[in-house]
């Protein structure tokens, strides 16, 4: 039996499809903006595909989507992290909007926590500074990098995007400034990570495909941090096994 898991985020779709509990195919997609319009043709092609299959969704659009069952986010979260990585515990995942970090055990959710809505503290920040340098997120490498050249004094976003405006026009590069971007989303997470006990982290979201990632930020984070080459699918996956309960 298929079933298949979709994580309608701010600014991307995630899908999983499984069959028999097991991973068939993890793809994603930009959130289009017409959602119910755009997912009742995608539902459709998902089941001439997958006749029968069980669709379940999570995420910040999950309402927009014909499926057998809507859940919460950080529940599927908790569900997919464990199915890949049952090692870690502690999951920290930098969405679109949002920043959060759960707890779980053999894929139950424990607690968890998510930052105050600002965008200096999640993924939307980094997408707006590549526009301004003109530089791409698959072009990002931190393997190696330690501490960024350059800090944002501004806690703000957009206060900091003003700062970057200045950067760019003292011709910083554009990497140094991605960089230091990171490492302000990163530092950001500070106080969201001290309410949790533990020493590993689990690196989830878009963010945790950046080469060089975990050990950067293991430097900002003060812990050892690791990611996985599907993290940014954990509430895709774990969406998808929902629908087997």
């Amino acid at each position: 039996m298929y079933s298949l898991g979709a994580d309608i985020g701010s600014t991307y779709t995630k899908y999983c499809v499984m069959k028999d509990g097991q991973i068939v195919k993890l793809f994603c997609e930009k959130t289009p903006l017409n959602q119910k319009e755009y997912f009742e043709k995608r539902v459709n092609e998902f089941l001439s595909e997958y006749p029968d299959a069980k669709i379940v969704s999570c995420g910040y659009g999950r309402g927009n989507i014909p499926s057998v069952k809507c859940v919460n986010e950080l529940t599927a979260l908790a569900k997919g992290a464990n199915y890949l990585c049952p090692e870690y515990d502690l999951v920290f995942d930098i969405g679109g909007q949002d920043t959060k970090i759960i707890r779980q055990k053999d894929g139950q959710l424990k607690e968890f926590f998510v930052n105050d809505k600002c965008a200096a503290g999640s993924g939307i920040f980094l997408s707006n500074v590549l526009n301004m340098v003109q530089e791409d997120f698959d072009s990002i490498d931190l393997t190696g990098k330690k501490e960024p050249e350059i800090h944002l004094s501004s806690v703000c976003a957009v206060f900091a995007q003003s700062e970057i405006v200045e950067l760019i026009s003292k011709n910083s590069h554009g990497m140094v400034i991605i960089e230091a971007v990171i490492w302000q989303i990163l530092k950001k997470a500070m106080p969201l990570i001290g309410k949790v006990n533990g020493d590993e982290i689990l690196l989830s979201g878009g963010l945790s495909q950046i080469n060089g990632i975990a050990d950067f930020a293991g430097l900002a984070l003060g812990k050892k941090v690791v990611s996985n080459t599907n993290g940014k699918y954990f509430s895709a996956i774990g969406a998808a096994l929902l629908s087997l309960y």
